[in-house]
Order: C-alpha cells, then sequence, then structure tokens
C-alpha cells in the first residue's frame, strides 16, 4: 500500500455521526443500485462521495465513505471471523470492522434498522456485531437480513451482475451459510427460524433443479449439519444429480457431488453404495485427464487416479491398467520439454582467474584453489526467494513437481500461501534456482578457467595432495589415496573419474568428523542391528550437530546438492548407478567435487605455510 493509499485509508476513519448520516436517505439505498455485490456498492457509494463532495456536503461525504468501507472488507462466509482487510502489503493494510469500535460503531448501530437494502443491512449489522459479540440484536438483525437479501434475489429485486447464470449463485450461498454460521455462533443452531428453513429449503430445490452442483453440494452439507436435511436424502439426491451431469459439467463439479454421495451413503453404512460412488468420482478425474492434450498433464492425472483407486481398496486391476497408461504418458511428456539459455559474459572472470593463477607454485595454486569461491549463505537464498515470490506472484503460489529423465515424478515442491511465510520445504525447492545459478558462474568463470591455468603451467597429479590428504581431518583413515587421485583427476579434467572417486567419499567423511566429536552416527534397526545413518538420516537427525561443525550455509549446501530430491541428487544418483558422463560434466558435479576438496583444505589453512607446502615443494622438485 502506498504512502497516498495510506492517507486515503486514514480519511476514510473519520467518523460519520448520526447528523451526518441523516443528510443521505438511509430508506432509499436500495434505488442507489440493487447489486448483491459488495464490490459493486462500495465502487457507488465512493461515487456518491465524491459527487457530495463537488456539491459541498461533507456530512454526505463522510456518511457515504463509512459506507464504502463497511462494503470494501474481505468476505469469510465459513469463518468465525468474517471480515478481514481487503488489501494487505509492506505492513500496512485496509480497515476492517475493529477499527470502528467505540463512536462510530455506536452509531452503526443505530442507523442499521433503517437501511432499507437488505446487504448492505446485513454487513452493518454483522460487523458490528464481528467485533462486538456483545451486541446480540446486531446478530439478529444480521441472520434476518442476509437471509431477506436471497430471498430479494429469488424475487428477482436484487441481481447479481456477475453471476446471473446460475440459478443459485454462490455468493448466495455465502449468505446463506453466514446466516446460519450466526444462529450457531448465538446458541440458535437447534432454534433455526421457520423463514430461515424455507429460504434454505428454496435455495436447494433451486440449486437441484437447475443442476448447480457447487450449490448443491454446499447447501446439502449445511443442511445436514443443521438438522435440515437426512444423510439418505442427500446420498440418493446426490447420486442422481452426478450420474445426470456426469458427462455434461465440469468434472470436478461432478466430482465433488460424487464425493459427497459417496460420504453420505458411508455415514448411513453403506458401504457398497460409497464405494460404487468413488470409483465413479476417479472416472470425472480421468474425464479432466482426457480433456487435456500435454502428455505431462495427462500423466499427473492418471497419477491421481492411481492415488484416488489406491485409497478405495480392492482395485487392482483397474490400477494396474492405469499404471501401463502413465508408463507412456511418461515417455511421451518428456519430448514436451524444451531448453531455454540466458547468455552470460564470463570473459572477465576467467582472465582475472587465468592472471591470478598463472604465476604461482603449486603449493600456492592448491592453497589459492581451496577458497577460491563461497557458498552463498542460506539466509540471503531465503531472502532472495521471498523477493521473486513477491516479484513473480502467480508462479510461487502454484505447486512444482520434478521429473527425471524417464519423465516420472520424483518430487514435489508445496506452493506458498497467499499470507503467512512459507513452509521449509518451500524455501529449499526454490533456492535450488539460485544455487544453480551460482554454480554456474562460478564453475565457469572461475574454478574451471583455474583448473586450466595449473594443468597448463604445472604437471599436478595425486603426489601433490597425498600431504593435504593425509594431514586433514576430513579424510578418513584408509581414505587418502582416493582422495588424492579424485582431487588429481578433478585438476585434469577428468570429471568422470574424479565425481566416482569424490562425491562417494562425502559421507562417510560427515560421519567420521562427528563421530570425532563423540556424536554417534549410528542407528538400531527394530532386529537390534546398527547400520550407519545416510547422509539424509543425518541432516534429519544430526543437523544441529553439522550446522556446529560446518556452519549453517555449507551444511545447507549439504542438503541442496547431495540429499534434497529434486534438486542434483548426488549422493543418490551416484549411489544408485545412475550417474552418467553427462552428468560428470555438469556444473553441479564440478562444484561438489571442488566444495569436497575445500572441506578437505579448510583445516589445514592455518598450517600450509609450515607443514603443508613444504610437503608438497618436496614432491614437485
Amino acid at each position: 500500500m502506498t504512502n497516498k493509499e495510506y492517507e486515503e485509508k486514514q480519511q476514510l476513519m473519520d467518523v460519520a455521526t448520526l447528523k451526518d448520516f441523516s443528510h443521505i436517505k438511509l430508506s432509499s439505498l436500495l434505488a442507489m443500485s440493487n447489486s448483491l455485490n459488495f464490490h459493486t456498492l462500495e465502487q457507488v457509494f465512493l461515487k456518491a462521495s465524491r459527487q457530495a463532495e463537488e456539491a459541498g456536503d461533507f456530512s454526505a461525504v463522510r456518511a457515504y465513505k463509512v459506507l464504502a468501507v463497511i462494503c470494501s472488507y474481505h468476505f469469510n462466509s465459513d469463518k468465525t471471523n468474517a471480515f478481514t482487510p481487503q488489501i494487505m502489503m509492506e505492513g500496512k493494510r485496509s480497515l476492517i470492522p475493529s477499527d470502528y469500535i467505540g463512536e462510530q460503531q455506536d452509531i452503526l448501530t443505530k442507523i442499521a434498522e433503517q437501511v432499507d437494502h437488505p446487504l448492505l443491512r446485513a454487513r452493518i449489522a454483522d460487523s458490528c456485531w464481528d467485533s462486538n459479540r456483545k451486541l446480540y440484536l446486531m446478530a439478529d438483525l444480521a441472520s434476518s437480513s442476509y437471509l431477506a437479501a436471497v430471498k430479494s434475489f429469488f424475487n428477482k429485486e436484487l441481481l447479481f451482475q456477475y453471476e446471473s447464470d446460475f440459478g443459485v449463485p454462490a455468493s448466495l450461498v455465502d449468505f446463506i451459510e453466514r446466516a446460519f454460521t450466526i444462529y450457531s455462533l448465538i446458541g440458535k443452531s437447534r432454534e433455526i427460524p421457520e423463514t430461515a428453513k424455507k429460504i434454505f429449503a428454496h435455495a436447494h430445490q433451486t440449486a437441484r433443479n437447475n443442476s448447480n452442483l457447487v450449490a448443491f453440494r454446499r447447501l446439502s452439507v449445511l443442511g445436514q449439519s443443521y438438522g435440515l436435511l437426512e444423510w439418505s436424502v442427500v446420498a440418493k439426491e446426490a447420486e442422481a444429480m452426478a450420474a445426470a451431469n456426469k458427462d455434461k459439467q465440469y468434472a470436478e463439479a461432478v466430482k465433488s457431488v460424487w464425493h459427497l454421495a459417496a460420504r453420505a451413503y458411508l455415514t448411513g453404512g453403506d458401504k457398497d453404495s460409497s464405494k460404487r460412488c468413488k470409483v465413479n468420482a476417479v472416472d470425472q478425474t480421468l474425464r479432466m485427464r482426457d480433456g487435456v492434450s500435454s502428455a505431462t498433464a495427462k500423466a499427473s492425472w492418471t497419477r491421481d487416479a492411481i492415488g484416488e483407486l489406491r485409497a478405495i481398496g480392492g482395485m487392482h486391476a483397474k490400477i494396474e491398467i492405469l499404471k501401463k497408461e502413465l508408463q507412456q504418458y511418461e515417455k511421451n511428456s518428456l519430448s514436451e520439454y524444451s531448453e531455454f539459455s540466458i547468455p552470460i559474459d564470463l570473459t572477465k572472470e576467467r582472465e582475472a582467474t587465468s592472471d591470478e593463477f598463472a604465476e604461482l607454485e603449486v603449493h600456492e595454486m592448491l592453497l589459492r584453489l581451496a577458497f577460491i569461491a563461497q557458498n552463498p549463505k542460506k539466509i540471503a537464498l531465503h531472502a532472495q526467494c521471498l523477493k521473486k515470490k513477491n516479484e513473480y506472484f502467480f508462479s510461487a503460489i502454484f505447486r512444482k513437481t520434478y521429473s527425471d529423465e524417464e519423465g516420472k515424478v520424483i518430487a514435489t515442491a508445496p506452493a506458498a500461501p497467499l499470507y503467512g511465510n512459507p513452509s521449509e520445504e518451500w524455501f529449499d525447492h526454490e533456492s535450488l534456482t539460485e544455487m544453480a545459478l551460482h554454480y554456474h558462474i562460478l564453475v565457469e568463470g572461475r574454478i574451471k578457467p583455474a583448473f586450466i591455468t595449473m594443468s597448463r603451467n604445472q604437471a599436478i597429479d595425486e603426489r601433490h595432495f597425498e600431504p593435504i590428504a593425509y594431514h586433514s581431518i576430513f579424510v578418513p583413515p584408509g581414505h587418502e589415496s582416493i582422495f588424492s587421485i579424485g582431487f588429481a583427476r578433478l585438476i585434469q579434467g577428468d570429471m568422470v573419474s574424479a565425481a566416482h572417486l569424490l562425491i562417494p567419499q562425502l559421507e562417510n567423511s560427515l560421519r567420521y568428523v562427528l563421530n570425532n566429536r563423540g556424536s554417534s552416527t549410528a542407528k538400531m534397526n527394530l532386529n537390534l542391528t546398527q547400520e550407519d545413518q545416510s547422509l539424509s538420516q543425518m541432516y534429519s537427525n544430526r543437523r544441529g550437530e553439522l550446522e556446529q561443525v560446518f556452519g549453517v550455509d555449507m551444511t545447507y549446501a549439504f542438503h541442496l546438492l547431495f540429499n534434497l530430491k529434486g534438486g542434483p541428487m548426488l549422493r543418490h544418483e551416484m549411489a544408485h548407478g545412475k550417474f552418467t558422463t553427462s552428468h560428470s560434466y555438469q556444473s553441479s558435479c564440478i562444484y561438489a567435487c571442488w566444495l569436497i576438496y575445500h572441506l578437505t583444505c579448510a583445516p589445514l589453512s592455518r598450517y600450509w605455510e609450515t607443514h603443508i607446502s613444504k610437503e608438497i615443494q618436496e614432491v614437485t622438485h
């Protein structure tokens, strides 16, 4: 919200007195608009306030602005807290009913009954009661006025501009639901007035007659909750309506009515009928699949259908058919993926790196290489993720899926919530994109140019790395030669050998370091045998200890590079024999191998000049 909008909000909070409201005709507001849309009414009153201001009637200005604010609240018909801000941004928000507690609320309670527009009358009374539950008369007025608005719609006295094709628009169900919610909150859930029951019955019958599936489902559940409908009646009506519309209306809506029928039958103890309806609901999932052309989308709908059939039970034959179809869709989906590139000019970085390493001795090169790059900070990654969420709102609110090279979905990432902070899992998967760019820039601009320059100027092999491996507390005894050969192949550009030597060592080295600190990294199985924890288990169970040793940022890099499904998953891919030649030359793999070199050298930096460099020089000359 801009400063200007905030100032306008403050102006809207000017108290409108009883005298101010006498300047507008509360008993003739219906003539200004017969709309049942809150935001339409808001605009009508804002326009009236501007016209009053032009005419110099500032009492009317204040009165109309208060009515506009009351119509601006975001409406939540199914929640105890019915009204929330229309806008929330950068720590500021638009007005809510509690902002009017005190003098303005007292005045609103006095004028509410004078308002002839039933929806506006309901909104005024409800907003007053919502922020002050002692105003019981306002609660009754709100309920009766919501239902009066519904009746006026059926009598064609009030209209919905945006939902005119529906016999029972969704907003109408909201009003009925809110009226009944208020009855429940004031202890009258079993004392619903006869007029309210008649209006509900008319709405439910109209929804059924017009095949308004969503309204029918919501009203059926509402009616059963308040003792107005029996589950046995709901079950039969829902099944009949779903069957009649199974090929006509939107599949998701039909599916929801099948589920309603299944729930109703199950509540009545008819398991067979409930199962029949659940299977029909799955057919609507497959109908949605058949309505799309993308193989990726078809695969997604097929997976959903398989999951639904498994939940029903006893559907093995149908599941096997769908599994075969899924495999074909997954294969076909591979042709739908395409690569895109973003040009990045790293010429200056490469030249600077080459110049930096050209005149160094071997022992100096090896130390410089260990600290040539830095891991990004976890907090900075998350801050960038939040920034992108705000900039690209729509992409953030959808769930992401990750597929392997055969098209199988191997991971899903949750969507970001509309309000509040995203989950840790959301941050993890969003950070993958940031880290991928980080890997590429550092590998192409710093690490690979350093390798090339070192190899051109010095004949570096495993003997140069042996002093490093033998002295490092990151290298377990007996593994020194594996590290030395791996580092040599890394410098020489033989990434197939380097990756297959170094990546499997990380997990064991982490366990070795933690064990040396007195931490047990073993787990006990149910049969009382013990085995070492994997990297993912250590990250889940020993993250605090890893962070104490390696720092928060490095531990997070372990997770994103080697562990997290949907990312490079280097540990998993290597352990299961899926690591190909092309994988070995990807930026993430080269960065990971360099990272293992960095971890090996880091504990030795303070002793480099006194111990390590001398031993390297001895084997060099």
